[in-house]
């Protein structure tokens, strides 16, 4: 007779053993938390702004309420800084360049093709520029428009695409224009390095063999020398000439040469051609005389391959390919924090810049605080005493008064309460400090009394000591670098984040975060984008959430989270580039990224379980479970299912084997309705699994305690 067995299982998902070795947990998912133990679906997301869309995917996001209680928030693209209000989001790029030039447009007639002249313009193709002051010239009319470059023509002409094509051919014309060059376009794919010192020369050793002889002719350059032996090289192959002890001389050929000398092309040469064990090179002269040397030589060759295919590695006097420097330039990325109700916002590598959210205005574009360092990296805006702090940037030099040399581990503050001041003087509680344990600062983030600051090896905190040194500095961990700037999260006062290999968490001391799904998310996660990893938090669920790019993806396509109150973490798979908590918006603020274009999204509103109408599916499997070690085979015939369930159906299937390396025996899934009491089945298994999902449109669905009506049974 079958017993009704009651399996529930530990909650989160436990991914670093096999599933047979994690019994009685779940092991996999997708789109389910816990509560209370017991996984349920998580809510859906539907878009803002009316569904608008904006250019490039979002590296960075901030939510605040201003002072007439408007909520808004910023974000920033690779392209474009964005201020989201009320249904609508704006383009507050900043422009970061203004020159007024004259009659330096060009125009062909029948073509919307327009050249702009400036001197050493500096743009590249996909930057943008608004023209003011300009009068229409051959039915072309830039006045109050913004263009791209389409193209770079030189140094000092670029060229825009216009409405209108023009209706006369002419060069120099257009009057006066002012030219208004917003920030530049950035990156958000990770462009390897390339070029001569971009990786470290890899060749093959070389070939050593000796010489039997070496002939010139008079009057010509061409030298040819017999070696010992077979040599392997080929025509553009490189050949040294080393004299065979510290003493000895090589013997002078032709004459005048001698072929380690670099008065005469030695002692490297590119092979000219072969023939036979003969190397024949060119010499940086002509020979005086004709005449073979044979004896008293005193030289050996070593002959570097170069040809492709050889197997040897990059060539000498040959740049790195992109597949083989390992170095990668940064993606664009942003940081923002408050100043009151504006924000100051910096966009990696550059200047400060400031936006007045002042609600008695339309929407105004970002500017530039002039005053301040040239080159940050990140920056935040300390408590209480508000000094806006730059992480990675220009040291303070007297002569060049704000951007000295750039460092990137030097922490640097302006004066309290005036982003314009910089300068350390007695007057001002401006500074600086370099820190060390690392090769660069990576992030920052404000939690309980102090600054956490990430290096890429380091943890240090900065407090606030009000004294001449303004602040004071103190490592806390080391081998706990962050994984990228956005990485990290203060949560009730203790900090989290994501390392290189590992997840910490300082709560006065750093220490390993246990996560029973590491090994998956760092072998899953795409290492050439770790600078895209994310860290949000959503309150209502009491949850630290990563996005993340996974294998062979170049946006964040991932999540993975912990619940710190419950102690659990699980995965799935997500659209959203950045997140922010629901204290401004009522629900978390999100913006994604999907084939139809990029969008800021409300992230779990109430009693919405689509993906902006869209289906979205969900589901939750058991490690493998047994009786008795598995010393019995289990013969099941009844399912008690224990749930909530709201609008559509869970489908749910149970999976049997043999042993676990054996073939999965698949019973029928099961439809469960809210009227579903019991499932008749019959399976037989050493070992069996659970798979609970829900493919319904806008359903919800939460479960408890599974029954299954079980006994031992024998092989037959």
């Amino acid at each position: 007779m079958t017993k009704l067995v009651k399996f529930d299982f530990v909650p989160g998902f436990h991914r670093e053993s096999t599933q047979y070795a994690e019994k009685g947990k779940w092991f996999d998912g997708n789109r389910v938390r816990f509560r209370e133990g017991k996984p349920e679906n998580m809510r859906g997301y539907e878009t803002r702004a009316n569904g608008t869309k904006f250019d490039g995917s979002a590296r960075a996001l901030i939510a605040w309420s201003d002072a007439d209680n408007t909520k808004r928030a910023i974000f920033g693209t690779p392209d474009r800084l964005y201020e989201h209000d009320g249904d609508q989001i704006y383009d507050i790029t900043p422009i970061t360049t203004v020159v007024t030039l004259s009659n330096v447009f060009g125009t062909s007639s029948g073509s919307t093709r327009v050249c702009c002249s400036d001197a050493n313009h500096g743009r590249k193709v996909g930057d943008r520029v608004l023209f003011t002051t300009v009068a229409a010239f051959n039915n072309v009319s830039l006045q109050g428009n913004v263009y791209q470059i389409t193209s770079i023509e030189s140094a000092n002409v670029f060229t825009i695409s216009v409405t209108d094509a023009a209706n006369a051919t002419g060069s120099d014309v257009g009057g006066a224009a002012t030219f208004n060059y917003y920030l530049p376009t950035g990156f958000s794919v990770a462009a390897a390095g390339t070029g001569w010192s971009a990786a470290t020369y890899n060749a093959a050793a070389p070939t050593s063999v000796g010489i039997s002889k070496i002939t010139a002719t008079g009057g010509n350059a061409l030298v040819t020398v017999s070696c010992a032996s077979a040599h392997g090289g080929s025509a553009n192959d490189y050949i040294v000439f080393k004299n065979t002890s510290i003493d000895s001389h090589a013997a002078t050929i032709g004459g005048n040469l001698n072929l380690t000398k670099t008065a005469f092309g030695g002692p490297v040469f590119a092979i000219v051609s072969v023939n036979g064990t003969q190397v024949i090179v060119s010499a940086a002269a002509n020979a005086s005389a004709s005449g073979d040397v044979t004896s008293n030589l005193n030289m050996t060759a070593q002959i570097y391959k170069q040809t492709a295919g050889s197997g040897t590695g990059r060539a000498w006097n040959s740049p790195a390919s992109a597949d083989a420097t390992g170095l990668v330039f940064d993606i664009t990325q942003w940081s923002f924090d408050n100043w009151g109700e504006d924000v100051v916002a910096n966009r990696r590598g550059g200047g400060i810049f400031y936006y007045d959210s002042d609600a008695s205005t339309s929407p105004t574009r970002a500017t530039s605080v002039t005053t301040s360092p040239v080159s940050v990296n990140s920056l935040i805006v300390s408590p209480n005493d508000r000094h806006l702090i730059c992480f990675g940037t220009n040291q303070f030099s007297a002569t060049a008064s704000v951007s000295g040399p750039f460092n990137p581990m030097l922490v640097r503050w302006s004066d309290q309460d005036n982003r314009t001041q910089w300068n350390p003087t007695a007057d001002t509680t401006s500074g600086e400090v370099v820190l060390t344990d690392g090769t660069k600062i990576v992030g920052a983030v404000r939690a309980r009394n102090a600054i956490n600051i990430w290096t890429d090896n380091a943890l240090w905190l900065m407090q606030f000591t009000g004294d001449n040194f303004v602040f004071r500095f103190q490592q806390v961990g080391t081998n706990c670098g962050l994984i990228g700037p956005h990485a990290a999260i203060d949560y009730n006062g203790v900090t989290y984040w994501m390392g290189y290999d590992n997840f910490y968490r300082n709560a006065g001391s750093v220490e390993i975060l246990p996560c029973t799904v590491r090994r998956f998310i760092f072998d899953d996660i795409n290492t050439t984008y770790y600078d895209k990893v994310y860290c949000g938090i959503n309150s209502e669920f009491r949850e630290i959430i990563w996005l993340y790019a996974s294998t062979g993806q170049t946006e964040c396509n991932k999540y993975v989270i912990f619940n710190p109150e419950e102690n659990y973490w699980v995965y799935g798979d997500m659209i959203f580039t950045t997140f922010t908590d629901r204290s401004v918006f009522g629900n978390t603020i999100t913006t994604g990224v999907t084939a139809s274009g990029n969008n800021i999204y409300n992230n779990e509103p109430s009693d919405v379980f689509t993906g902006s109408g869209e289906t979205l599916t969900s589901f939750v499997e058991s490690g493998t479970f047994d009786v008795d070690d598995g010393n019995a085979i289990m013969f099941m015939n009844k399912i008690v299912p224990d749930y909530d369930l709201s609008g559509g159906q869970i489908k749910m299937k149970l999976v049997t084997k043999k042993y676990p390396e054996s073939t999965e025996e698949i019973t029928k899934t099961f439809d469960i309705f809210n009227n579903t009491q019991k499932i008749d089945i019959r399976a037989r298994g050493r070992q069996a699994k659970i798979r609970v999902s829900c493919e319904s449109n806008n359903a919800s669905w939460r479960w408890g305690s599974v029954r299954i009506a079980l006994q031992g049974d024998g092989e037959r």
